[in-house]
């Protein structure tokens, strides 16, 4: 663990967030998120180590992209209009606070969100 007297600058940031959408077809399908998700991973030139995604039978899915940089996570609930999405990157070749902004606005609007609460967290 790092000491708070330690740490000069934050080693990343985490965003966690939920959205609510009425874009049925976007919560339910695996396939296009998962397309969206890795083509906003390469538009922000980060590295991705790997990814596992898994659909539910009923239609929602799950999903983790493990990067160099740290990771994306995505949960939908299509029955609630609801998904999570978390990402963190930290700061491990440079500073990547505005592009951990970026990816999660740039996914989310992949969604047509029309309510999002974030929370940010400097780690």
């Amino acid at each position: 663990m790092i000491k708070k007297t330690q740490k000069k600058n934050a080693i990343g940031l985490h965003i966690i967030g939920e959205i609510s959408t009425k874009n049925q077809p976007r919560l339910k399908s695996c396939k296009s998120a998962k397309n969206e998700i890795s083509h906003v991973i390469k538009k922000f030139s980060l590295k991705e180590l790997g990814s596992f995604y898994y659909q539910f039978p009923k239609g929602g899915f799950t999903g983790v992209v493990s990067l160099v940089e740290s990771h994306v996570a995505i949960h939908t609930w299509p029955e609630f209009g609801y998904l999570t999405l978390d990402v963190y990157l930290c700061n491990y070749s440079k500073d990547n606070t505005k592009t951990c902004k970026s990816v999660f606005y740039e996914i989310s609007k992949f969604f047509n969100p029309i309510k999002v609460i974030k929370r940010l967290i400097k780690r």
